[in-house]
């Protein structure tokens, strides 16, 4: 169940730094369309990826595994820094 976890945290890991570039970089989304701003969601779905990367930590089975789930730790830790920085600066922007 652990090993299965670290390969979906990995996954939704990359998904999460695809709709980053795609809500951050396109400006055709907006609050309007889903009642808050997509920057927000992508947080909380990275956070949430941020937590079973590290519950997949217990089903590490060899190296692949090891090299996976750092990095998905690494990459949703420094994406969830990104966006709580973006989205702090642009709500004091307001």
């Amino acid at each position: 169940m652990k090993e299965k976890m670290n390969i979906w945290s990995f996954g939704l890991s990359i998904i999460c730094l695809l709709l980053f570039f795609i809500f951050a970089f396109s400006g055709l989304f907006d609050d309007s369309i889903m009642g808050t701003h997509p920057l927000n969601i992508v947080l909380s779905i990275s956070l949430l990826t941020f937590f079973l990367g590290v519950v997949g930590l217990g089903g590490i089975r060899n190296g692949r595994g090891m090299a996976r789930s750092m990095a998905t730790i690494i990459l949703t830790a420094g994406l969830l820094l990104m966006l709580s920085t973006i989205i702090f600066f642009g709500r004091l922007a307001n």
